[in-house]
This record gives C-alpha cells, sequence and structure tokens, in this order.
C-alpha cells in the first residue's frame, strides 16, 4: 500500500523511484565498491534502500547508525562489527564461513548467534578481510552514516582501506544530514582518505507538484477512496513534495479522517516530531532555534536573519559566530543555502517554528 507509514520493502511499493533504484542496483551489480544516497529527512531513502537490498542477489546487512547511536552515545567498532558479523551470518548454514569467521580476534560464533568479547580487541579491518576472503559477495549498508563520526574508529579510513584491498565488499551509505556526511566521508577533501575513490552518489529530491499529485490519486485509488480533487490540490500545495508527509496525510485519510481533520492531525503530530529531532541542536545552542523561527517568518537574508536573532536575544553578535549557526543549520539539513539566501526546504518544518 502506497500509503502505508511503515518502511517500503518492495519494488511496487515505491513511487516513481525506478531511476535511483536503478542506479543503485546497477552500481553494485557493476562492482562499484561505493555508493551514497542522499536527501533531506522523510524523501523515503531508507525504504530505497530496503528495496534495493531485497533485490540484489548479494548477501547483505543493513546497519541504522542512528540506533546504535542512541544506544551506546558513540558508534563503537565492537558494535558494527557485531551487526556486520550477525548479517553476514544471518540465515547461513555454510560452515566455511563459520570456520573462517570463528577464529577472529575479539570474537566467539556459539550456536545461539554472536558474542564479542568485551576487550573490545576486535578488528573491523580483520573481520571485513575475512569475509572478504570467503568469496562471495556482500553489501554493508549504513543508514544515517553520519552518525559514524560520533567513535574513536576511523571508519572513513576504514572504508578507503577496503576499497582499495577487497574484492567482494561494497557499501551503500545514506545520509539525511547532508553536509555531516560529506564532512565526515570527504570525498571532495584532498586531505582525505576516501578522496578520489570511485563512488556514485545519488541525491533524492522532492516530488514535483505532478508527482505529488500522482501519488495521491494512485494512493487513494488504491485504498478505494474517492478524494476530490480540491483536496488533493491542497494536500500537495501544504507538504510540497515531501513523500513522507504525502503518506502519512493519505494514512489518515485511510484511517478515515476527513481532508481537514488529516491535514490538522498531521501538521500537530510532524511538529512535536520535529521540535523533539531538533532538541539535541537546540542543546548545543539556543541560538540554532532562533535562526530556524527567523527563515519560517519570512528572512531570508543572511543580514535580516542576524538583525531578527540579535532582537530576539536582546544583544549583538559576532559575524564569523552568527556565519557557523547558519552553516551549521545547512550542513544538518534543516536549511538551504542559495542565491536568494536561506530556506527550509520542508514545509511541516516551516510550520514548526512559526
Amino acid at each position: 500500500m502506497l500509503f502505508n507509514p511503515k518502511p517500503k520493502m518492495r519494488r511496487e511499493e515505491l513511487y516513481d523511484r525506478e531511476e535511483e533504484l536503478s542506479l543503485i542496483e546497477n552500481s553494485i551489480e557493476k562492482g562499484l565498491p561505493l555508493v551514497v544516497l542522499l536527501g533531506i529527512r522523510r524523501l523515503g531513502k531508507s525504504s530505497l534502500l530496503n528495496v534495493a537490498l531485497n533485490e540484489l542477489s548479494y548477501r547483505s546487512v543493513k546497519i541504522d547508525a542512528r540506533k546504535v547511536y542512541s544506544e551506546f552515545g558513540s558508534a563503537p567498532k565492537e558494535a558494527i562489527g557485531k551487526l556486520i558479523l550477525e548479517g553476514y551470518l544471518k540465515g547461513s548454514t555454510k560452515e566455511r564461513a563459520k570456520e573462517a569467521l570463528k577464529s577472529l580476534k575479539g570474537v566467539r560464533i556459539g550456536g545461539l548467534g554472536i558474542e564479542l568479547s568485551v576487550d573490545r580487541s576486535v578488528s573491523l579491518h580483520e573481520v571485513l578481510e575475512r569475509i572478504d576472503t570467503i568469496g562471495e559477495r556482500f553489501i554493508i549498508a549504513i543508514d544515517e552514516a553520519q552518525y559514524l563520526r560520533f567513535s574513536n574508529s576511523r571508519y572513513a579510513e576504514l572504508i578507503a582501506w577496503a576499497m582499495d584491498e577487497l574484492q567482494n565488499v561494497s557499501f551503500i551509505l545514506t545520509g539525511s544530514e547532508i553536509g555531516l556526511l560529506e564532512d565526515f566521508l570527504g570525498l571532495h577533501d584532498p586531505e582525505s582518505a576516501l578522496f578520489g575513490r570511485a563512488h556514485r552518489e545519488i541525491r533524492l529530491k522532492r516530488f514535483e507538484r505532478r508527482q505529488s499529485r500522482d501519488f495521491l490519486r494512485q494512493g487513494f485509488e488504491e485504498i478505494g477512496l474517492n478524494v476530490p480533487e480540491d483536496e488533493i490540490e491542497e494536500a500537495v500545495g501544504e507538504l510540497d513534495g515531501i513523500v513522507g508527509w504525502l503518506t502519512l496525510y493519505g494514512y489518515n485519510r485511510y484511517l478515515g479522517m476527513s481532508h481537514r481533520e488529516a491535514l490538522n492531525r498531521l501538521k500537530e503530530d510532524a511538529r512535536r516530531l520535529i521540535l523533539a529531532e531538533f532538541s539535541a541542536l537546540k542543546k548545543l545552542s539556543h541560538r540554532y532555534e532562533l535562526a530556524m523561527r527567523a527563515v519560517a517568518n519570512g528572512k531570508h537574508r543572511w543580514k535580516e536573519i542576524k538583525e531578527t536573532v540579535e532582537l530576539l536575544e536582546g544583544k549583538r553578535i559576532d559575524d564569523k559566530n552568527f556565519s557557523n549557526v547558519l552553516n551549521s543549520l545547512v550542513r544538518y539539513g534543516y536549511l538551504e543555502k542559495t542565491v536568494e539566501g536561506y530556506f527550509i526546504p520542508d514545509p511541516l518544518v516551516e510550520h514548526a517554528f512559526r
């Protein structure tokens, strides 16, 4: 069902992402060692990744780096190593694989699963090298990979080493905090270990109005609901091509809500979710929220945003410090910078900060 709010798993559950799906699958089929999937929140990156992994014929593991971070407060190598090994061995009956992996330092493989020793002696280089020597293609997919930066382990260097040395291991990385992931990987930074490495970068875009209309029409037809065109047009205008919001609006209608009730409920739920997500950034500096509120209320030029924040704060702010605030909001994906100024790319994020 198009309006199913859970991450999609099958091609027929996706809408109009054939091009991006083909790019991912073709890149892996051709042996490319690294694919990077970028896009702001709620554009369907996780669903696209799920479908690609399900359709590819290779063994794979999907790691939610944000979940690892929320559990451990970092991205420790032993947690990542355990997830990689669990994914590799899941459903495996090949004794050769188990034999090759069980002698890894810091790893014990038992009948009930995988146990990593607490001394943290596991080497991810050795884990990947052993997997590679088994000779089967293995895809390591890391969702919200920017969270790997919260670690003493040098994951970008690990990936660069694997790309140089291993024949059977490929990586697919996704990120909604686009600037942070780009900084972490350093694919365009001459100082980075990953600079100049062969990779495919795919950027998910918002739906155009035509696509948003068609998505809603197809979804309503699928659930047997006849919705007037003016309601579809208003929903498209309010939700501006963000497939996650369009899906939840459609799901609210599926649950029996009226058009107005579905939109209002969505905005209320979205506001709580967005502000909860933003709270971690707000703890670093209250100026992030003040800048977001300024942009949400129509201030887009650097100077007018700064003047608004200074007025709200009641004091002058150093130019360099304020530029750092806006640059951070861009890196976290909350703002987009264009020649016209700074804008909030998600209409419900804008609504939450008004």
